[in-house]
């Protein structure tokens, strides 16, 4: 049923490409032959755009959850096919490409979002007056430009420096292509519409970033909260249940949560790592299955359920800093707990015992195919050795 209503939505955006592009020929006065074979190019384009959003959603190559919501990147798009059939009654100069571009591959992936933009910046020249290849150039350089600055984004939401590099990249081709050629006698009025289009570009991404953050980014931040909350339900379950499950998690959590602090890495998913890395207990063993059911039960974010199963990976081969770092924390609080239990007034070395957990885990191997730095494992270890009065808490 999901699968039939998904075909359907392909065909139907297939064939309103084709439908926009042959009416926007008829309107601009085109010969018969040109508007076939404007729509011809146009449904090639379009049928690409439809493999990859298929093959790439299949393959959880999209990025973010855009896999999930492709209904999103359609309706973006079909707006921006709509923007690019009127765009040859504005001067070339002033298009606002780059911020189409990088709407399309935030809600799609990189390439994507430039095989979709190319298409709509072909749209336009097929029916504009502009230089043609200058043309596509200028704007396809300056799109290629706006998606490789906007890739991944993440919570901490840094975009201050994208927006500026991305504008000045578009204020500086524009300046070379439409400025410096003009055969007229140089003045600031040249500037006009390269200007125009850099504010215009300005606000279109700042609401495009807007939207993006309420939609995508901190989509889920409310839910990380009620999950992060020791009185959840699904908490309050754990500790009724096993109270020591109850408070290794806890602990685990703290731990991460400091790691993820001096990392830079996302603290609310660390947090809610630590908290739920071994939920399945609730339902038995510690499976990814129990874990996998009780994700769904409580609708974790995607994030969340996709650092557990790496986790849980029954290889337990790690490639996220996140998994390594919720590792590391698990591993710490483990060991602790343990000597605390042989002996509750032991005295524990921190630092011979750091040293021990963290060469044994790289001697393992279980870290070999990860992202993490070895750098970055150093400040973990500093991290866990700065909370050795923390650790009086597992006695």
């Amino acid at each position: 049923m999901e699968e039939n209503k998904k075909s359907k939505g392909f065909v139907l955006i297939f064939f309103l490409v084709g439908i926009v592009t042959a009416a926007a020929g008829y309107l601009y006065g085109k010969e018969y032959l040109e508007v076939v074979r404007n729509v011809i190019l146009s449904l090639l384009g379009m049928g690409t755009i439809l493999y990859l959003l298929e093959y790439e959603g299949q393959s959880k190559g999209l990025d973010y959850d855009n896999a999930e919501h492709k209904e999103r990147f359609f309706l973006i798009f079909f707006i921006s096919l709509l923007c690019a059939v009127v765009f040859p009654f504005i001067p070339a100069a002033g298009w606002p490409y780059l911020a189409i571009f990088i709407v399309l591959s935030l809600f799609s992936n990189s390439l994507v979002g430039l095989v979709a933009g190319a298409l709509l910046l072909m749209i336009t020249l097929m029916y504009g007056n502009g230089t043609g290849i200058a043309d596509f150039f200028i704007y396809f350089i300056v799109g290629a430009a706006g998606i490789i600055l906007f890739r991944q984004l993440d919570e901490t939401y840094k975009v201050g420096a994208r927006v500026f590099l991305s504008l000045l990249t578009l204020f500086v081709a524009l300046s070379a292509g439409y400025v410096l050629l003009v055969n007229e006698i140089f003045s600031v009025q040249l500037f006009l519409i390269p200007v125009i289009n850099f504010f215009m570009n300005l606000l279109l991404i700042m609401v495009i970033l807007k939207y993006f953050s309420f939609a995508v980014i901190h989509k889920y931040r409310e839910r990380y909260m009620d999950l992060n909350d020791q009185e959840f339900p699904l908490l309050v379950s754990l500790k009724e249940k096993n109270m020591g499950e109850y408070f290794h998690a806890v602990h685990t959590a703290y731990l991460c949560d400091q790691a993820a602090k001096q990392l830079g890495l996302d603290e609310v998913l660390l947090k809610a790592g630590g908290y739920y890395h071994r939920i399945g207990v609730l339902k038995g063993e510690n499976t990814w299955e129990n874990i996998e059911d009780v994700s769904k039960e409580y609708k974790f974010p995607p994030k969340l359920v996709r650092l557990l199963r790496e986790y849980n990976h029954k290889e337990e081969v790690f490639v996220s800093k996140e998994a390594v770092v919720l590792k590391l924390s698990d591993t710490v609080i483990s060991v602790v707990e343990s000597m605390f239990r042989k002996d509750a007034n032991v005295i524990l070395n921190y630092p011979l015992l750091m040293d021990a957990i963290f060469r044994k885990k790289i001697e393992s191997g279980v870290l070999d195919e990860s992202e993490i730095t070895m750098q970055e494992i150093s400040r973990i270890k500093k991290v866990f050795l700065e909370e050795k009065l923390y650790y009086d808490f597992l006695r």
